[in-house]
């Protein structure tokens, strides 16, 4: 269960930081909405004894080198370009360890989180 929890934590935070520099902050209302719909797919994807630690190291290195981006004195475009493969290898990874009905659930719910944090920009 608390690999669960920190699988959840790991995933939020990635659909957080995708978008963290670009777009004001969110508001509480909007940060207890994304951790409920996040709670709810973790319970979809539902991963086995197995993939939990799998899972929970592919996030961690996700967010060791993204930490690393963010830091680093790159122009945007290289870091944007940096992002882009790291997001292509932790998705690859991924979709190592998951089955095609988890990584389909996957993708989805990163869809889900580009798409809402892309309407609340615009707001």
């Amino acid at each position: 269960m608390k690999q669960m929890i920190a699988f959840a934590a790991l995933l939020l935070l990635v659909a957080l930081s995708m978008n963290a520099v670009a777009q004001p902050k969110m508001t509480e209302q909007q940060k207890q909405e994304a951790k409920a719909r996040f709670e709810a797919y973790k319970a979809k994807l539902n991963l086995t004894e197995e993939q939990q630690p799998k899972v929970q190291d592919i996030n961690a290195k996700y967010f060791e080198a993204l930490s690393g981006l963010r830091e680093s004195n790159a122009s945007k475009f290289e870091k944007f370009k940096k992002y882009r493969d790291l997001k292509s290898d932790k998705d690859k990874k991924m979709k190592e360890v998951l089955t095609k009905d988890q990584y389909k659930m996957y993708t989805e719910f990163q869809k889900e989180m580009r798409d809402e944090f892309r309407e609340n920009r615009k707001q």
